[in-house]
């Protein structure tokens, strides 16, 4: 069985449920790392492929969604800035992990 015929009777299966497919078992990502090496990840999204590699969404597809997407865009460029970030001499005064390089 080809891979292409695995991911596809492993969609199918994300689809109906059921018992897992025999030939589905021990399935990995195995999209190319930057290494050239096929991913070795074992934990699989609907797509068939893990988190690293197209797991989940790929961003709006409707226009409506497009639309949604870009004027959240625009509302955190205009938006102010984090209220720590306007006192830059107060960095490590919590008594965290920075405070004792003082």
């Amino acid at each position: 069985m080809s891979d292409k015929e695995r991911r596809a009777l492993w969609r199918q299966w994300c689809w109906e449920g059921g018992q897992l497919p025999p030939e589905c078992l021990g399935m990995t990502c195995g999209a190319r790392t930057r290494a050239g090496t096929p991913c070795k990840r074992r934990d699989l999204y609907r797509s068939g492929r893990c988190k690293l590699h197209g797991g989940l969404s790929t961003g709006p597809r409707t226009e409506a969604g497009k639309a949604r997407s870009s004027r959240n865009a625009i509302r955190t460029v205009r938006s102010e800035p984090h209220e720590g970030a306007n006192f830059p001499d107060d960095l490590g005064k919590s008594g965290g992990p920075v405070a004792h390089l003082k």
